[in-house]
């Protein structure tokens, strides 16, 4: 027997949709599972950032030895914005921007191999390392080893490099694993120079001697038996009698090393430092891949961590003062948390006001379905669960039963008006339809210019409009299936004794509404003036309002960081840093402090010796409302003469660092070849900028002059005694700098034979003058008779500007940037500069106009979106301009709801305005196009209009209220994880009460009184 395959009929079989429902579910509870929960969107701006070290070195020579090869590759690459190096302290940045809407891959690939090109002209010590913009926020663990009395902290940094960074590193979702504090593990020779004098032998033989000694290379193989046996040559001086016994060849026949230099076992020193709670320690750093989930991460680490504790010496034991998983283990869960209260107090308003029927039930299951499509969705796209993709679905998460309920309500209307079961279903479908679908498109128009959005703003706001989209288009689809397709099916009908209380609740709101109308009817002018008074107000109100970037929750641990005069030396900060230490664990609520001091060379931190963080962890159960107090407390705590300190949360500390290779809001650019000219030049333009009003804090600190002691070479001298400058160096070299001379295989970690002498640094000037050098024909002189040692100043550190030589004057701007810099221009106005030198404006203020114009383009695009979608629903122009006052008009709920808490406003509290909006725009909506029908059936108007409130008010109130339900808990602040997201929550709040009360008196009112006036004119015509 033939069966009917029929479209129709296949459309109203049961099992099709539930497996159609089925298929939806499973893929968005494995998106749910796969999707990461982190603190901020992952940054994927074009900017990648490479950073050299080369300890002990000056600007100056960064410029020449690696800033100048480095740029001289980048430079050659397409599609360069600017390209920006700053040098000095032995640390070389180089901020490269690439045009917008390149791939950051991609331009990463492009700078490793314009590195690669460069290698040959770099310092073999200088080992740049590239990054994209933003990866400092990726550092996710910080550990720190409590080590014990006696216990040297290289031996406990050997160990951590031989077992526990390898293990780390294995870790899925890795990038770096930085371990530091400590020096390389060698075997330090120690020259004597003395007994140099004594056997008659140069440093320079010494070195050549133990290279002789280091040996491993392949020799071939043997064939014996069975088996090829392979064949290796091996001298691998591993231990300090090793080293001793090597033979050293001296005019007088060879020696051993020990006659010459002692031999010990120690770190190699470095120029950088690391303690915790006061003493030496070692420091474990873990970054993070972009993209993985940092929970994940944190958690793995921590017990991989614990797994190896055996494997350190004894008595070693792991502080950990970081863990950016705590945070986002605070955020996922409170916010989830909220999520899930929100959503059940808005089911369960539905249900007290609309009864217990089977159509509430499809209309309860719509809220976690468009949610986990949203959810789904956004996976699909590759975004995380963040503060900013969080804050948009605790918005939706009220917003998702609108259309729902829209489409419900619909229904029930046609079946109260007699219509038959399907039959009401397709009849009430077909009457909401367009306005549903109108209503989520206007709403998705307001956001479409965030997702066009380059630069920081689209960093941020572009994950929030796309889970905002996503969410709106989500609840649309399944309220125009689900609802429909389930209340057939599952015979639903409505409930004839409503709700009880809740329903008598909503007829009592209704009367008390209609009495509201009936006066906003009689003044609609008046009614609108007051709108707009208010309006004004709350806007003006919001002076009072803090303001914060982005706040974020406790994290158990405040970042303070500090900065020395330019030039203090390792031990001055060293002291500094003791000394704030031991002030700052006498504080009730510091647990540990931990301190860097400097930048290690194995890492991507910036800071010179006379700076670095210190990192106060706190104790359990410290409140987030205390953070500001701890903050200002630990800041006056730690206050020293002539030390800067600045304190923050980590993560908005590590957002700074991300974003630091970004312009300042307001930079003077001051281009020459001579840096004593150009900082002259510098100090007169500070002078005339310190006299604009509109400029504050003008700061001119590049080029600040610091000590360095120059050997300069005797022509003359030399020449006599055989020796050339190179060869000089090559003597001075091991002796001062100390010098690698190789490295051996000692278990898994490289053992280096090092060379210096013990007392390099602590030698007077007098001292390093009377250092023998040893010429040509073996004789000995001092330096001092060889070369000129002379103090003289040189920049701190020096910037590049697409390759030239520059210094920024920054300033602080207090009024508009385009004016700001006509005054400032204006000041400048007449200097005269010298040949080859010239000054430029840069800093945010031409970004700043290319994005706002690029907005405004996306915020008229948006706007003509919204009109024609109004034009195509409604005819004339009446209704689309009565609707756009909405956009208006929708922020003055949201103010004042700020004005009345207290909360501040921050990031996505000011995109909660924009929500508003669309909010309002849906809800006027769908009463206007009920009235307009109304209009069509032939219903007089006034009485049109008011069966449109009365049939639209219970939908509008039932959707604010369980939006506003949905927002609730967050808005309270429940739980220290949603405090980001409180600001967001009271806008939204208050705005949908005000939209509520708005879409269902003034804006009727106002159609009631214009068309009036239309078909007046009309009727005159």
């Amino acid at each position: 027997m033939a069966s009917d395959l029929s479209v129709p009929r296949l459309l109203r079989r049961r099992v099709l949709w539930l497996l159609v429902l089925g298929a939806l579910l499973a893929w968005a509870l494995d998106a749910f599972v796969h999707t990461p929960v982190e603190v901020l969107p992952s940054f994927d701006f074009p900017q990648i950032s490479v950073t050299a070290h080369l300890p002990g070195t000056s600007a100056t020579e960064l410029e020449h030895l690696v800033v100048y090869p480095l740029e001289g590759q980048i430079l050659s690459l397409s599609g360069l914005r600017s390209v920006r190096s700053v040098m000095g302290n032995g640390t070389a940045e180089i901020d490269v921007r690439f045009r917008q809407g390149s791939s950051a891959q991609a331009d990463l690939q492009a700078i490793n191999g314009a590195i690669d090109r460069a290698r040959a002209r770099l310092p073999s010590r200088a080992h740049p390392i590239a990054q994209i913009m933003g990866n400092a926020i990726n550092e996710v663990a910080d550990y720190t080893a409590r080590i014990p009395d006696g216990m040297a902290p290289a031996r406990v940094q050997r160990a951590v490099l031989a077992d526990v960074a390898p293990a780390l590193r294995a870790i899925p979702g890795v990038q770096f694993v930085h371990v530091y504090g400590a020096g390389d593990a060698s075997l330090w020779i120690q020259p004597d120079l003395g007994a140099m004098r004594r056997y008659d032998v140069g440093v320079d033989a010494i070195v050549r001697a133990v290279k002789a000694q280091v040996l491993l290379q392949p020799a071939g193989y043997l064939t014996l038996g069975h088996n090829d046996v392979l064949i290796e040559a091996r001298s691998l001086p591993t231990r300090a009698g090793q080293l001793e016994a090597i033979a050293v060849p001296t005019p007088h026949g060879p020696v051993p090393l020990r006659a010459l230099a002692s031999v010990r076992r120690e770190a190699m020193p470095t120029h950088d430092a690391v303690s915790l709670d006061g003493r030496p320690s070692v420091a474990l750093t873990v970054i993070k891949q972009p993209g993985a989930s940092t929970l994940a991460v944190t958690r793995a680490v921590q017990a991989e961590m614990q797994r190896l504790l055996p494997q350190l010496p004894a008595g070693v034991s792991w502080v950990r003062t970081y863990d950016q998983g705590r945070l986002v283990g605070l955020v996922g869960a409170d916010l989830g948390r909220n999520l899930l209260i929100g959503a059940l107090l808005a089911v369960l308003m539905l249900f007290w006001v609309l009864g217990a029927g089977r159509g509430i039930v499809v209309l309860a299951l719509s809220i976690p379905l468009s949610l986990a499509l949203a959810i789904a969705a956004l996976h699909a796209l590759g975004q995380s669960l963040n503060l900013m993709t969080f804050g948009a679905l605790t918005v939706a998460v009220g917003l998702l039963a609108d259309d729902a309920i829209i489409v419900l309500e619909s229904i029930h209307h046609r079946w109260d008006s007699g219509d038959a079961h399907w039959e009401g279903i397709r009849a009430g479908l077909r009457g909401i339809v367009i306005p549903d679908i109108t209503g989520t498109l206007s709403n998705v128009a307001i956001y479409l210019p965030l997702l066009f959005v380059g630069g920081l703003v689209g960093l941020f706001f572009i994950p929030f409009s796309l889970a905002m989209i996503l969410a709106l288009l989500a609840s649309l689809l399944v309220s125009l299936t689900l609802i429909p397709l389930g209340l057939g099916f599952l015979g639903a009908r409505p409930n004839p004794g409503g709700g009880g209380s809740g329903q008598r609740l909503m007829q009592g709101l209704q009367r008390a509404n209609e009495h509201v109308f009936d006066w906003v009817a009689r003044a609609p002018r008046l009614s609108l003036g007051l709108t707009f008074g208010a309006l004004l107000l709350s806007l003006a109100g919001l002076v009072l309002v803090p303001i914060d970037f982005l706040p974020l929750p406790n994290e158990g641990a405040l970042l303070e960081s500090f900065t020395l005069p330019p030039g203090a030396s390792l031990l001055d900060t060293r002291e500094a840093v003791r000394n704030i230490s031991q002030r700052l664990l006498r504080d009730p609520a510091v647990a540990h402090v931990y301190a860097r001091i400097g930048s290690s060379a194995s890492t991507t931190y910036t800071e010179p010796a006379y700076a670095g963080e210190i990192q106060v962890a706190l104790r359990p159960g410290v409140s987030v409302n205390a953070l500001d107090a701890i903050g200002r407390r630990i800041q006056r705590e730690s206050r020293l003469p002539g030390v800067q300190l600045a304190v923050d949360t980590p993560t908005i500390e590590r957002l700074g660092e991300s974003l630091s290779g970004l312009p300042q809001p307001f930079v003077v650019h001051v281009f020459g070849a001579s840096v004593p000219e150009l900082r002259l030049l510098a100090r007169r333009i500070a002078a005339r900028l310190r006299r604009v009003p509109a400029l504050a804090d003008v700061f001119d600190n590049d080029g600040y002059p610091v000590t360095q002691l120059q050997i300069l070479p005797r022509e003359t001298a030399l020449a006599v005694r055989g020796l050339s400058p190179a060869a000089l160096y090559a003597q001075l070299r091991p002796l001062i700098d100390g010098q690698v001379i190789r490295r051996v295989p000692d278990g898994n970690v490289p053992l280096s034979l090092y060379i210096r002498l013990a007392d390099a640094p602590r030698r007077s000037l007098a001292a390093l003058a009377a250092l023998p050098i040893r010429d040509g024909d073996g004789a000995w002189t001092p330096l001092g008779q060889l070369a000129r040692l002379e103090l003289v100043p040189t920049p701190n550190q020096i910037r590049h500007i697409a390759g030239a030589r520059a210094l920024d004057i920054l300033a602080t701007p207090t009024g508009p940037l385009g004016s700001t810099e006509a005054q400032a221009r204006k000041a400048l106005a007449g200097l005269k500069l010298p040949a080859g030198y010239r000054i430029a404006f840069g800093g945010l203020a031409a970004q700043l106009e290319r994005a706002a114009v690029g907005l405004l383009l996306a915020a008229l695009a948006a706007f003509a979106i919204m009109v024609g979608i109004l034009l195509l629903q409604f005819e004339g122009l009446l209704v689309p301009g009565i609707l756009l006052l909405e956009i208006p008009l929708a922020l003055t709920g949201g103010a004042v709801a700020l004005l009345i808490s207290g909360v501040g406003l921050n990031a996505t509290g000011m995109i909660g305005f924009l929500t508003l909006v669309g909010i309002g725009l849906r809800h006027s909506i769908v009463l206007l196009d009920r009235a307009r029908a109304n209009e069509n059936d032939g219903m007089p108007l006034e009485q049109a209009v008011r069966e449109a409130i009365r049939v639209r008010f219970r939908p509008i109130v039932l959707t604010a209220a369980t939006a506003m339900l949905g927002m609730l808990p967050t808005a309270l602040g429940l739980g220290e994880g949603a405090a980001p997201e409180q600001g967001l929550a009271v806008v939204i709040l208050g705005g949908l009460a005000w939209s509520a009360v708005r879409s269902t008196n003034l804006i009727p009112a106002l159609y009631l009184y214009w068309r009036r006036k239309q078909l007046l004119r009309q009727a005159q015509a």
